[in-house]
């Protein structure tokens, strides 16, 4: 299927840097079959792991990155608690991030303001590199509506399910403080995705999953049905569609990608789907909420669904795809809670979060803590949910904290 597209190439003007600038080329040192092959020459002349600018660390540079609603950026050092401004991106009406840049949308502005956190992991499955650099303010881009966000290593993928407009930015660019679109990609309005898979991308319409290259041009090959898509999401094994009947589940091969459906084990009323995929990054397990009744869990390697009861309705479901497999959420008490698949135990904390602003609360995993934002609280909270979902430490903020990403992983 053809999605109309322009390839303006253009780079943005770039605001005032936070920071000094870098230039934060990223070099491919592994082997992906969606990658270009590398320059021998290059290679032999560049260290291994190398991007110019930035310190590579020996652990990763985990921050708090969140912002309150008129748009102030902070970022909280998971090592030293520090917090850091990062600036001001404007009235931030829709938020997304990719765990390195942050994208604000101020409607009245009719922008999309894009900050370098400047701390970042690059993961090359046997191996993974961190980095850390000067936070800046990368660019703007005109925009309306919400904002989705993902990335691979040389892509980076932003989407307005509002307007149905895609574009696909040069990330090695955008982290040198420039905004330079590849290209515009037209699915009309609806709530979908277009996910970078190597140097490829995965792009849905109302009807459909197709791949585009890193020019928007469509690959050779037809793509596949999905019927009213609701997000996606990229995993370990590939990228993930949700579709009405199930999944969709794409990965790259030599020549292109291939798709696989993964329809759910029996059919499933619309307000039970999987619509809201979330995991923690880098696995190959995705969750979800399934209505009032319980959670989704799908493991992409096995290509297998679970429906998992659940005592409360939860709002948000993230698979940890830990060592006990557990799903981490909130529910609509307001709770923290974690499940374990083989057992079916449910594990709760305390009442933490206002009930009636959960739509607000952004919850993020890494591999030993979860952490939440307390909107009207000033605070954001850790949470160790292989120990009881217990309390580790709770941290007072700059502002009001209306939205959050983990940033550094």
């Amino acid at each position: 299927m053809h999605h109309p597209l322009t390839r303006p190439g253009r780079r943005r003007a770039l605001p005032v840097p936070l920071g000094l600038l870098a230039a934060l080329t990223l070099t491919a040192c592994g082997a992906d079959p969606a990658d270009e092959p590398a320059d021998d020459a290059s290679a032999s002349a560049t260290p291994h792991g190398y991007v110019a600018g930035a310190q590579e660390l020996p652990e990763p540079q985990l921050q708090l990155s969140y912002l309150d609603a008129e748009g102030s950026a902070h970022a909280l050092d998971l090592l030293t608690e520090d917090d850091t401004e990062l600036g001001e991106t404007g009235a931030a009406d829709a938020f997304a991030s990719d765990g390195r840049f942050l994208f604000a949308v101020s409607e009245d502005a009719g922008e999309m303001t894009i900050v370098d956190t400047g701390t970042w992991t690059v993961d090359h499955g046997d191996h993974t590199h961190y980095y850390r650099a000067p936070a800046q303010v990368a660019g703007t881009l005109d925009w309306s509506g919400e904002v989705q966000a993902a990335s691979s290593e040389t892509l980076t993928a932003v989407f307005s399910p509002t307007t149905g407009t895609g574009v696909l930015l040069d990330r090695a660019d955008l982290g040198s403080g420039q905004v330079t679109e590849l290209a515009r990609i037209d699915t009309g309005p609806h709530r979908g995705a277009v996910i970078p898979l190597g140097n490829r991308v995965v792009v849905t319409d109302p009807t459909s999953v197709t791949a585009l290259d890193s020019s928007g041009e469509p690959l050779p090959g037809d793509g596949v049905e999905c019927i009213d898509p609701r997000g996606g999401l990229a995993t370990r094994v590939g990228v993930v569609v949700s579709c009405a009947d199930g999944a969709v589940l794409a990965t790259g091969t030599d020549d292109g990608v291939d798709f696989e459906r993964i329809p759910y084990p029996a059919p499933v009323a619309d307000a039970d789907r999987a619509a809201a995929l979330d995991n923690r990054p880098g696995r190959p397990s995705v969750a979800a909420p399934a209505g009032t009744g319980g959670v989704w869990l799908l493991d992409t390697r096995a290509r297998e669904w679970q429906l998992l009861p659940t005592d409360t309705p939860w709002v948000t479901a993230v698979a940890a795809d830990d060592d006990a497999d557990r799903v981490v959420g909130v529910d609509t008490a307001g709770r923290v809670v974690v499940l374990e698949p083989a057992s079916g135990t449910t594990t709760a904390s305390e009442p933490l979060l206002p009930v009636d602003r959960l739509d607000e609360v952004d919850l993020q995993v890494d591999p030993d803590r979860a952490y939440v934002n307390v909107p009207g609280a000033g605070q954001l909270l850790e949470i160790d949910y292989a120990d009881d979902v217990r309390l580790a430490r709770t941290f007072p903020t700059a502002v009001d904290p209306a939205h959050l990403a983990e940033t550094g992983r």
